[in-house]
């Protein structure tokens, strides 16, 4: 029997079981490893009272599936009701919808920020309040372009990212795969893997595939000295396995 694929999946809990799911129906071997977990705000009460100081807004930026499920919990579905909510894909739309908010939109393709920021709707925002709800460190880029746009811009952090162990069998796990792909789920999860590793590990995870959800992550990992990086159409589990089946089907693998 053939030694299945050993694939790295680098995305957080809740999101990434839909992952996982799909990486063990293309009969590959799914192994989670994301260098950090996902936490509400520390005083939480202090971030609902910012919220709700800053809306409405003219355009509401939720940046994950991860941000619309706190800033939900935060300040409740009603509080968006005379905002235009903006999401990174169809996946966090329905999630938001899901949770009851209403007006939601997002790029018809890729999950990134330059798609977000092509959008009609943030490319004409001069004069607008914008806020934007992320993880501390997430997405900074927005809120830049955003602004050299003329819009009023605010960002709130609904969660963080705080670093957690990797598993102890990690690298020998690595080690001992004879076919391996990571499936980077962002340029912070990339980085904190490769520096999590040892040596050897390291050495066999920058030598096999990468699947970027963003060009911007691809420039990243490669400057971090991935050789093979594949470009997925967005950040979405079927962006990602989707991209995953053609390096499969293609042999492209090591």
């Amino acid at each position: 029997m053939t030694e299945p694929i050993l694939v790295l999946v680098t995305r957080t809990q809740p999101a990434a079981r839909q992952l996982v799911e799909r990486v063990a129906e293309l009969h590959c071997e799914p192994f989670e490893c994301a260098p950090f977990q996902l936490e509400g705000p520390a005083d939480s009460a202090a971030v609902a009272s910012d919220l709700n100081a800053a809306l409405p807004a003219d355009r509401v930026i939720l940046t994950s599936q991860e941000a619309v499920r706190r800033a939900v919990d935060l300040v409740g579905a009603a509080c968006f009701s005379r905002s235009l909510v903006i999401v990174p894909g169809q996946g966090t739309a329905a999630v938001a919808r899901e949770l009851g908010l209403d007006n939601v939109v997002y790029p018809e393709r890729h999950g990134t920020s330059e798609a977000m920021l092509s959008m009609p709707e943030l490319r004409d925002v001069e004069g607008l309040d914008v806020l934007v709800l992320a993880a501390a460190g997430g997405r900074g880029l927005m809120g830049e372009v955003l602004e050299r746009r003329g819009a009023s811009v605010e960002r709130i952090h609904v969660y963080s990212r705080v670093s957690r162990p990797l598993p102890e069998d990690l690298d020998e796990r690595i080690c001992q795969s004879r076919q391996l792909v990571t499936l980077g789920a962002s340029w912070e999860a990339v980085a904190g893997l490769v520096e999590a590793l040892g040596q050897a590990a390291r050495s066999r995870v920058l030598a096999a595939p990468l699947i970027a959800p963003s060009q911007r992550v691809a420039r990243h990992a490669a400057e971090l000295g991935f050789k093979h990086c594949r470009l997925a159409t967005g950040a979405s589990a079927d962006a990602m396995i989707s991209t995953l089946a053609r390096l499969i089907s293609a042999r492209d693998l090591r």
